[in-house]
């Protein structure tokens, strides 16, 4: 259980990365926009492990 909310919790911190990404790229902040998306992207892989329980094992 404390898994899957782990999971819930990066997944929104990778859709607040995804908002503040487009954000920098209106501002022509590239090298910013570039970490944010990494970051998004990070977020995203370490959901996926926490929703199917392999993230600890």
């Amino acid at each position: 259980m404390e898994r899957s909310i782990f999971g819930f919790f990066t997944a929104v911190l990778g859709v607040i990365c995804l908002v503040c990404a487009s954000q920098t790229f209106r501002k022509k902040r590239f090298g910013l926009a570039i970490l944010f998306l990494l970051n998004a992207f990070t977020n995203l892989v370490n959901s996926i492990h926490a929703f199917y329980m392999t993230l600890f094992k």
